[in-house]
């Protein structure tokens, strides 16, 4: 599998799978409180989670995406760098609300091993990536 292909693939294990239980994992704590947000982040966790499988298979198997890598990119298609930057966004401000306000102990067993998975995947993946982008730039 060229590099390229790996690199999309690794983006979408460590970055987009992680950001969409970061939302899926908000939702249900918010579910209680605030059901409207809640029940939105949830279908929102979902959607994006549907959209990275799909695109996690197109680059598989065809070597390109088949689909937005978020539904707030696929919504500003005119704008699609916009949309993913304001799904990063949404991203981090979920985690800081999480773990700023203490609301991680209010997740079902279950749901804080994936939060915490995610957390992993995702600070090693940026570190990961990081990195390769900066021997990519010096070059050989």
């Amino acid at each position: 599998m060229p590099p390229s292909r790996r690199r999309v693939l690794f983006e979408i294990a460590t970055v987009g799978l992680p950001f969409c239980v970061f939302k899926v994992a908000t939702g249900l704590v918010l579910l209680p409180r605030v059901p409207a947000l809640g029940w939105a982040l949830i279908a929102l966790g979902v959607a994006d989670a549907v959209l990275n499988v799909s695109n996690a298979g197109g680059v598989a198997f065809t070597g390109r995406r088949a689909v937005p890598v978020c539904l707030l990119e696929a919504v500003l298609s005119r704008r699609r760098e916009l949309g993913t930057a304001l799904d990063v966004g949404l991203a981090f401000a979920l985690v800081a609300t999480m773990v700023g306000f203490g609301l991680l102990r209010e997740l079902p067993a279950t749901a804080l091993q994936g939060w915490d998975a995610a957390v992993v995947l995702n600070v090693l993946g940026a570190g990961a990536l990081r990195v390769v982008s900066a021997l990519r730039a010096r070059g050989p």
